[in-house]
């Protein structure tokens, strides 16, 4: 009698540590999504103070006296509000926040700013 394995046995080995391995990679790949859509949200926040300090520091209270505010500014009940969009090279050249970058992607976008409030919105290529 011989020893060892036929082809039909090898090969249904084969197909089943690929199945096992194509199931781990999607597991892999759904953790490695989530943990990028976490990172985001932490990031957009960072943004989004960032750009309340920024309005804060130059169109509610400007320490030098001066506006350099591109935002537009409105009055409703005696309180001021600014509206508008800041965009993202503007708090990293003003030194709010450095580069944002998820996986050496370099993320670029803009906060927009509705009666004092901020929403960010990140572009970081295929990532997100």
């Amino acid at each position: 009698m011989k020893q060892g394995f036929t082809l039909a046995e090898l090969l249904i080995v084969i197909v089943l540590v690929g199945l096992i391995a194509v199931i781990g990679a999607r597991a892999t790949v759904k953790i490695l999504n989530a943990n990028i859509d976490k990172t985001m949200k932490v990031q957009e926040k960072n943004v989004e103070s960032a750009a309340l300090m920024y309005l804060e520091d130059y169109c509610l209270s400007p320490i030098d006296n001066t506006y350099h505010c591109s935002l537009t500014r409105t009055i409703t009940n005696g309180k001021v509000y600014y509206n508008g969009q800041i965009n993202l090279s503007v708090l990293i050249s003003n030194k709010y926040i450095s580069n944002v970058s998820i996986r050496d992607e370099v993320c670029t976008g803009y906060v927009n700013i509705v009666n004092n409030e901020a929403t960010a919105r990140l572009d970081c290529g295929d990532l997100y």
